[in-house]
């Protein structure tokens, strides 16, 4: 649970100065968003849990790689799912990209829904509603992009950012995200912020802090009029930045220790074969002069008595 009720002024205070922080880390350049309605409801399957630029990307790869939308319609799911390897999900996508088409090729007996643009919100949220494949995130980005509704949509991983930012509560489902977000901003900032999210959510240095099944948020839940702070310190110090430097000092304190322990034996070892080579060689030379004295000595004597 968020730890305090905060009011709305105060929320979209918050966002304010969320945004200021996200400009310095992010591109404040809103991506284009200038494709007809259906090719919006299909870029935005591309872009779900993912980048704007790998979105891209993958939304080309799917028109090139087909000869129209017509072809993609018939393909198979597994002749699709090559097109979305970058972004995983792949039967996902793919089902939910072809269940459009097919869906929309038979009511409408063709791929256009420009009609939709001069509907009201609600009109066009019934008719979005009726594709069954479309998932939360799907939708609300189409009616924010084609209408300019205050939406700010939400996926799983702009659901686990925002609630770690203390923006949704832990409880908070991806159903009624989107719908709870906008009261966070104004109208006029919703495709900045939405974008700006988006961009923190997946960003990979920061995945492991967002991981929320690993790293829940505290029982007490988390403060909202905290979020600018903990935000900076985020960027400062991620938990992926912590872990390499545990492993680099782990690294270092063995190799430290291995280098040590090689002294250890080598230099002792060393001394010890040259001494005991030192000793060998004086204890051969002292019992040679030993056996030397003894022969020549009694011999010299014994012939001058001869004589």
């Amino acid at each position: 649970m968020v730890a305090k009720k905060i009011s709305t002024s105060d929320k979209q205070a918050i966002c304010k100065k969320l945004m200021t922080l996200l400009k310095k880390r992010y591109s404040a350049t809103l991506p284009k968003y200038d494709r007809p309605v259906l090719e919006t409801i299909l870029h935005g399957i591309c872009l779900e849990n993912t980048t704007n630029e790998l979105a891209d990307q993958v939304f080309e790869d799917l028109l090139d790689g087909f000869h129209d939308l017509n072809e993609i319609r018939v393909s198979t799911i597994s002749e699709l799912e090559s097109v979305f390897a970058q972004v995983g999900d792949a039967e996902w996508r793919s089902y939910r990209i072809r269940s459009v088409l097919q869906y929309v090729f038979d009511k409408e007996f063709c791929f256009d829904l420009e009609g939709m643009r001069k509907k009201t919100l609600e009109q066009a949220q019934k008719q979005l509603t009726r594709m069954k494949a479309l998932t939360p995130f799907v939708l609300n980005h189409t009616l924010q992009v084609v209408l300019g509704s205050h939406l700010v949509p939400a996926d799983e991983k702009i659901l686990h950012a925002s609630k770690w930012l203390g923006l949704l509560p832990s409880e908070e489902s991806i159903d009624t995200a989107s719908d709870n977000l906008k009261s966070t901003v104004r109208k006029s900032d919703a495709p900045l912020f939405s974008h700006l999210l988006r961009c923190l959510a997946t960003d990979e240095e920061l995945q492991v802090d967002f991981d929320l099944d690993k790293h829940p948020l505290p029982e007490e839940g988390v403060d909202l009029m905290d979020a600018p702070s903990r935000l900076e310190a985020l960027f400062a110090n991620p938990m992926s930045k912590q872990k390499k430097k545990t492993v680099k000092k782990k690294k270092a304190a063995t190799k430290s220790k291995k280098a040590a322990t090689k002294v250890k034996k080598k230099v002792p070892a060393k001394k010890t074969k040259a001494a005991k080579k030192t000793t060998k060689k004086a204890a051969s030379k002292s019992s040679a002069a030993k056996k030397t004295t003894k022969k020549k000595v009694p011999k010299k004597k014994s012939s001058s008595t001869k004589k």
